[in-house]
């Protein structure tokens, strides 16, 4: 049995967003070469998300979280779009017991199969915050292993290059109970396959397809804190900060700090910095977007586009761009409030101020979807 192996085909390439980023390594290995941006633009799982908890049970069982928001719907499954539309099957596997996990793992990688792993990044060495914050929903890329030094070889969005990390601590990661159960990563792992007929659409078509799922992601939302209904609720929820972020709350070290403390460095976390590459993912949508204008199979390959097409393309940037702007804008002012005013944050931060931002990102994704709705398949 091999002692060491890696496969040197795989690159890892530094990303914004762990999935995004995941999926873009693997699809260059399978013979897709494509950018993050449209490797997330291709799986549509841009959306939005707003959940009040203050009246049931919290997000996060061990800290008295009052809401969360996301700028995404929906994580990496085996009916990934993007993988269909590329001609991909995409195989996902969880197990009850790590060390069948990593024996399962081995034996992919001995056959020259790269994994996207899901795991716990608080048991990840190389995050210079190990230990203190548990997310079960992470995902890294793994390219191999040493059994001789008891490592293995993954790669990790932000992070140039392999990272090494102990066996023994990525089965931890693998394993976690930490946070609810529906983020506990459960061992999972997924592994890519082309199609043997080599079927799939043509880009231009298939980005078409994927703009449309977003489309119906944010206009057609099935529940209605999610999509444009979400992003009003947000809105209108803003000003209750004053009464529901009173008092005293644990961070996720269990550290008491005040509720509107925490709650305004988690929503800069949400927001700006935990792996949404800025904007609550509007940025990677952007850049998403402004690639479909100059990508050469979109204006000649097979079911090119017209210049309608384009022109919608162009209308769009700019309000992307806008409502980028206002949800930095929004992550900023907390993140400052925060470290300004520390526990006493909600007595400086106008509100009312925050809910104009927010009312105008919801008009501006609501005339921006609107838009892109016109899109003809």
């Amino acid at each position: 049995m091999a002692q060491k192996h890696l496969i040197n085909e795989f690159v890892h390439r530094v990303g914004y967003h762990c999935e995004s980023s995941s999926m873009r390594d693997m699809f260059e290995f399978h013979g897709f070469p494509i950018s993050e941006p449209m490797a997330f633009g291709l799986d549509a799982t841009m959306g939005f998300g707003f959940f009040d908890t203050t009246n049931s049970i919290s997000f996060i069982p061990e800290s008295d979280i009052p809401f969360f928001l996301g700028g995404k719907q929906g994580t990496i499954e085996p009916n990934s779009l993007a993988c269909r539309l590329l001609g991909i099957t995409l195989r996902k596997q969880s197990f009850t017991s790590a060390s069948k996990a990593w024996e399962e793992a081995k034996k992919m990688l001995n056959q020259n199969i790269p994994l996207i792993l899901k795991v716990d990044l608080g048991y990840l060495p190389y995050f210079e915050k190990e230990g203190e914050i548990h997310f079960g929903g992470h995902a890294i890329t793994l390219a191999g292993y040493n059994d001789d030094n008891g490592m293995a070889f993954v790669g990790d969005s932000e992070f140039e290059g392999f990272q090494e990390v102990p066996i023994e601590i990525l089965k931890q990661a693998r394993s976690s109970k930490h946070g609810p159960k529906f983020m506990h990563p459960s061992n999972a792992q997924f592994s890519m396959v082309r199609r043997l007929d080599g079927k799939h659409p043509p880009l231009a078509a298939g980005v078409k397809i994927a703009v449309k799922k977003v489309v119906d992601n944010m206009l057609r939302p099935s529940v209605n804190n999610n999509g444009i209904q979400g992003l009003k609720q947000f809105a209108a929820s803003i000003p209750q900060w004053n009464k529901k972020l009173q008092g005293i709350a644990k961070d996720p070290v269990g550290k008491s700090i005040s509720r509107a403390r925490l709650m305004f460095e988690l929503l800069h976390g949400y927001i700006e910095t935990w792996g949404t590459g800025g904007a609550s993912f509007r940025n990677i949508y952007r850049d998403f977007l402004e690639e479909l204008l100059e990508h050469p199979e979109i204006k000649q390959g097979p079911k090119a586009w017209n210049n309608e097409d384009f022109k919608i393309i162009e209308e769009c940037i700019p309000i992307i761009s806008k409502s980028a702007s206002n949800w930095t804008t929004i992550a900023d002012t907390l993140k400052e409030s925060a470290e300004e005013h520390k526990d006493e944050c909600l007595s400086y931060i106008n509100l009312k101020e925050l809910q104009n931002i927010a009312y105008d990102i919801h008009n501006q994704e609501e005339i921006l979807f609107t838009k892109l709705n016109k899109l003809k398949i």
